[in-house]
């Protein structure tokens, strides 16, 4: 295997010669400004956000039209506290506009990087990005992942839906930053193959620093260690793709020996992350994140609501308060390690992942997990669907003694859900993955339509 040295001095440097990626300079610049004061870097994303509204009505029809329909001119946004003037973005708006309308006439399509979201919610879509974007966004990545004790050079390895490359439409790109980049990719999907015993082997073999993956593939491993009696430790576990549980973290935690630092990102943005002391920090110099309700309007802090986010580098596509579908709150402690980047709590994943019943109560999937956890090893698994607003489907992987809990199962859901609820369950071998390699444990094909901004724009 190459040396950190090797890696770090050698095999960086050239790969960002050819990829044209400063992404070290915007790294080190990334690590100075996260310890500026609260007031400094609210200062740092107007300057920012003001050169980005300039630039998306000049440039980009879709802004242009936007803003002009509104009798809005650029000076008219030159805050955080102006957005507020602009409708949220949603994905069908961005699909009725593209490609044409949400392009900046400063690039030239040919010569960006077509991305793709994952569609967990269904409704995957593309856009672009620039390479110097995708540098930032690397650097935003590297910044967060140094958070752990991560330092470049040191060996990682991934459990995500497709390989974290640079070089990815290249065959020779992808085969020698595999060999030389310190990085050793599994597919997520591999896992559920009856090949999860193999890829524990090879990861152990790799001996990586770091391990990053999705929340259910590093729990799914982490099980497997435990069961095997293995003596696993690593430095740090990046958790992301998925909302991790509590009952995920304490036994990834246990079986790697290390902490576990959760991570969100989403469209070409990398968003927040934990710090050493737990707090999730907003990447801010690179992302404005307001939180609001159905109607639009900014939420209290602590309060749940919709996350709302502008990319103030994207500019070859700008995302301004684009609706991700994900909730969160809007936190005001201040955290130990003394960052003054602006901090997020209740992250709670995607509107999928939140139900509403005929009457309008609200069900969060953190009831089922918090129930089916203390139901172990009765459950090894499940899932739950709702399918109607007034039906719910219960997909249980049964374990040893499941019988015994199965009636205590359907009553506290029906004490959960209300009256007006039918409640069905299944009895499954295995829960199914998406194509990613993602298991989701909660999935509503109707509340999205009730959390109000999912849909159209405002």
């Amino acid at each position: 295997m190459l040396s950190k040295f090797v890696i770090k001095h050698i095999a960086y440097p050239v790969a960002e010669h050819l990829k044209n990626w400063p992404l070290r300079k915007y790294l080190e610049e990334l690590n100075e400004s996260q310890w500026l004061t609260a007031e400094q870097i609210r200062e740092l994303q107007n300057n920012k956000l003001a050169n980005l509204i300039q630039h998306s009505y000049e440039t980009v029809p879709f802004y242009r039209q936007l803003m002009d329909e509104r009798g809005l001119e650029p000076q008219d946004i030159r805050t955080i506290d102006d957005l507020v003037k602009l409708p949220i973005l949603t994905k069908n708006a961005i699909r009725a506009a593209f490609p044409e309308k949400m392009l900046s006439s400063k690039y030239d399509a040919n010569k960006l990087v077509i991305m793709s979201s994952s569609g967990s919610t269904g409704e995957p879509f593309k856009y672009y990005m620039s390479q110097d974007e995708k540098a930032r966004k690397w650097a935003g990545l590297f910044r967060f992942w140094t958070w752990s004790g991560w330092d470049i050079g040191d060996r990682y390895a991934t459990m995500l839906g497709s390989p974290l490359r640079a070089f990815k439409n290249s065959r020779l790109g992808a085969f020698i930053e595999d060999r030389f980049s310190g990085v050793m990719s599994i597919p997520a999907f591999e896992l559920y193959n009856n090949n999860a015993h193999a890829c524990v082997d090879r990861l152990l073999e790799f001996n990586p620093v770091m391990l990053r993956g999705y929340a259910s593939s590093l729990y799914y491993v982490a099980q497997i260690i435990i069961k095997r009696g293995l003596d696993v430790r690593l430095k740090a576990i990046c958790s992301t793709g998925e909302t991790l549980f509590d009952f995920q973290r304490e036994s990834i935690e246990s079986a790697f020996h290390c902490k576990v630092f959760n991570g969100y990102g989403g469209e070409g943005m990398e968003i927040a992350n934990e710090c050493e002391h737990s707090g999730f920090h907003v990447n801010a110099e690179s992302v404005i994140a307001e939180v609001v309700d159905a109607n639009g309007n900014r939420c209290a802090p602590g309060v749940l609501g919709q996350l709302v986010l502008t990319d103030l580098n994207h500019y070859s596509m700008p995302f301004i308060r684009y609706n991700i579908q994900d909730m969160a709150s809007v936190s005001q402690e201040a955290c130990l390690c003394g960052r003054g980047l602006p901090m997020l709590s209740n992250l709670s994943g995607r509107l999928t992942d939140v139900g509403i019943t005929p009457s309008g109560k609200v069900i969060v999937v953190h009831f089922f997990t918090g129930m089916f956890m203390k139901l172990a090893p009765a459950v090894t698994g499940f899932q739950v669907i709702q399918e109607r607003p007034n039906l719910f489907s219960i997909s249980v992987v049964p374990g040893s003694g499941f019988n015994t809990v199965k009636d205590e199962v359907l009553q506290k859901t029906l004490e959960y859900v209300g009256p007006d609820v039918k409640v069905e369950m299944n009895i499954v071998k295995s829960i199914p993955v998406t194509a990613a390699g993602k298991r989701r444990l909660f999935i509503s094909t109707c509340g999205l339509k009730a959390a109000g901004l999912s849909g159209s724009d405002r």
